[in-house]
């Protein structure tokens, strides 16, 4: 387990503190975001031995117990803000941005040790806010680190998996395979930026993240859109995944099956029937094999299911951590 000798203090930011124009306009983005939810979140940072700064979200009960909500590959922390209002009232709740994403450092990925990686920096934040075993619940990429964080750590109190997580399936469609080769990836990157951002972004959500795209609104667009003009954040997004793969080949970090299925902590699946990467059918074998799993399945919903019309999700994130 990764520690360090003295925790690092967090510094809170507004979003004119910002060194860059990219970051700043970032920031007031993502506090409009905040505000269209009528949210009361402060952007914080701390710094890691690891990946440097982290950039975090932090809103919520202080006496609370403590929810980290971890973000998928290519989305940042403002991913998750639609549905922090429904934990707000008893929870404390922490939404770091993964290095390379948001506000956070963009470090390379290029040579590292993915399985150490993914989790070093998180051990260092948990230092730095004191947390032991917080609830974790993970989407995607976020998934993946949050098994890990149960298998190799411990550091997990109740663990939640929202959306079809890494760790699941080595067996991805074709585009995610295909940005994993080194010159493929880059061109991939350089067609997904031309046009409108706001338009991309928009047609993002309708092919990979939810069903319905009635109850986004048009400040989250606006985020991801301001989120593509971040310095470093492509490039540390095309290092991560070109460690990802190999010619196409998924890297075996992405079939954790044997060792998911030991995880003993309260673990809850929550799937959409029309998730982009796999049907609920992938993961109900591995949660049937766990000691103390639930699958929840939501008809009509996709990868990010929270974004969806209603509030089903939300319902059943809450009831699992409630116990």
């Amino acid at each position: 387990m990764i520690r360090v000798a003295e925790s690092p203090t967090p510094t809170t930011h507004a979003p004119a503190d910002w060194p860059t124009d990219a970051e700043r306009v970032y920031a007031t983005q993502q506090a409009r975001l905040a505000d269209h939810y009528n949210l009361e979140v402060e952007s914080r940072s701390l710094e890691t031995k690891v990946a440097g700064r982290v950039h975090y979200l932090e809103a919520g009960d202080p006496d609370g117990e403590p929810v980290v909500l971890l973000h998928g590959v290519s989305m940042t922390a403002a991913t998750w803000l639609p549905m922090v209002s429904a934990l707000t009232d008893e929870y404390r709740v922490y939404i770091p941005d993964r290095p390379g994403r948001g506000l956070s450092d963009a470090p390379s990925y290029r040579g590292r040790d993915l399985r150490r990686f993914m989790v070093a920096y998180l051990l260092e934040l948990f230092d730095g806010l004191a947390l032991d075993q917080p609830h974790v619940v993970g989407s995607s990429l976020g998934g993946q680190q949050a098994f890990l964080l149960a298998i190799d750590h411990d550091h997990v109190d109740r663990l939640c998996l929202v959306g079809a997580p890494g760790g699941i399936s080595r067996e991805f469609p074709v585009l995610q395979r295909l940005l994993t080769v080194r010159g493929v990836n880059r061109l991939l990157f350089w067609l997904e930026g031309r046009g409108d951002p706001v338009e991309n972004a928009m047609d993002a959500a309708e092919q990979v993240l939810v069903d319905d795209t009635s109850a986004i609104p048009d400040e989250f667009y606006e985020v991801i859109a301001a989120s593509k003009e971040l310095p470093g954040r492509q490039e540390s997004l095309r290092s991560l995944t070109t460690e990802q793969g190999s010619f196409g080949r998924m890297h075996p970090l992405f079939d954790l099956r044997d060792e998911i299925i030991d995880i003993e902590r309260p673990t809850a699946f929550v799937w959409g029937t029309e998730d982009a990467y796999w049907p609920p059918e992938v993961g109900r074998p591995v949660a049937d094999r766990m000691v103390n799993a639930t699958f929840e399945v939501l008809e009509g919903h996709g990868h990010v299911p929270w974004m969806e019309p209603g509030d089903e999700t939300e319902t059943r994130i809450r009831s699992f951590l409630d116990g």
